[in-house]
Formats: structure tokens, sequence, C-alpha cells
């Protein structure tokens, strides 16, 4: 697979358009159907990004940010196909960042698959009573440790394959991971210091 997507630029733009646009969709899906079964709540948002909050909290279904992102992207892995072509050196370069890119959407895309069963669930059969609310530090704490998961799974498939691509996607979730973990504990001493303050 690692030698097919470095033969053409395209394969990896197409692969990061639907993957890109798909976790959009999925995740405007997902926060619509939580809002139906109405036990979960969401402190502050939904979306652990802060760029989309407002987009997925309005359910937005045309983001311009998205879009922007998304033709930004597909811009730069060409550009990136495009310099490591200048050296035969280089080339090895482009299956690692396109891993990197697209790996990461594969983790999330994992989380949204988790997330559409349970609300499709709880639609068919229930299974869950009263309300359960999600403190934000939790929900980011809660993505990092499924993002050093994936991983580490992506990890161990680049050392069994020898595949870049796959490192690529391991240092990106591992990175993003890292990224959470750093927001959950900011944003938890936040609430502390908050709380504090109302005493």
């Amino acid at each position: 697979m690692q030698y097919w997507l470095a033969t053409s630029p395209w394969y990896g733009v197409i692969l990061w358009i639907i993957l890109y646009s798909s976790d959009y969709y999925l995740t405007l899906i997902s926060a619509r159907g939580f809002r139906q079964v109405g036990h979960f709540h969401f402190e502050g948002s939904f979306e652990l990004t802060p760029q989309y909050q407002k987009d997925i909290d309005d359910l937005r279904p045309i983001s311009r940010l998205h879009i922007t992102l998304l033709i930004g992207y597909s811009i730069l892995i060409l550009v990136i196909w495009w310099i490591t072509r200048l050296s035969m050196f280089l080339e090895w370069t482009y299956p690692f960042y396109l891993g990197m890119l697209l790996l990461v959407e594969v983790a999330v895309h994992l989380r949204h698959f988790r997330n559409l069963a349970i609300i499709r669930e709880l639609h068919r059969n229930g299974g869950v009573e009263g309300q359960i609310t999600y403190r934000k530090w939790f929900s980011y704490r809660n993505s990092a440790n499924e993002l050093y998961i994936t991983g580490s799974l992506f990890l161990l498939v680049a050392l069994l394959t020898y595949s870049l691509f796959f490192l690529g996607g391991a240092i990106m979730c591992y990175g993003t991971g890292f990224k959470h973990a750093r927001l959950a504990k900011k944003t938890k001493s936040a609430a502390a210091q908050a709380a504090e303050s109302k005493i």
C-alpha cells in the first residue's frame, strides 16, 4: 500500500478529501445523535478541536474552516509529493508525511464508529438511565488515551512491516494525544481554580 500511495499524489489527495470530509460530517451526526438520546451532556462542547466547536455546536452542514483546511492540506500533499520527487534521498519522506495526515484521521474515525454504535444501540434498545456528564478535561483525557492506544497499534505495524506510512501515523497519533493530554491538564486546572474562587 505504501508503494501504491507513493506512485501518485492524487491517491493521497483523494483519500484525504474522503477522510477529512467524513470526519466533519460524522462529528455532526454523532453530536446530533447524542442530543437526541438525551442521556449525555458534554461540558463546553462535544467537539474537542476549539476551532470547530462553534460549527459543531450549531450543527452547521457547511463549515468555512473545514473547506479552507480541506483545500489547504490537499495542496500541501501535492507540494510535499513534488518536493520529495526532487531527490531520491527525499522520496522516503512522502509516505511518512502522508501517514501523519491520513492515519490520525483513521484513529478519529474509529471513535466516530464507536459513538455511532452507542447511539444506534440506545435508539433501538436503551440501556442507559439518568444523565451522564462528561467534563471537558475528561473528554480530552479519554481522547488522549485512545490516540495513544491506536498510535501504539500503528507503531507495531510500522515495526513489523518497516512502513514509514504507519510510522508517520503513529507519531501523529502520539503527538495529538499529547496535545489532548495537555489540554486535559489545563482544563482541569482551570476548573479547579474556578471552583476555589467561588468558595
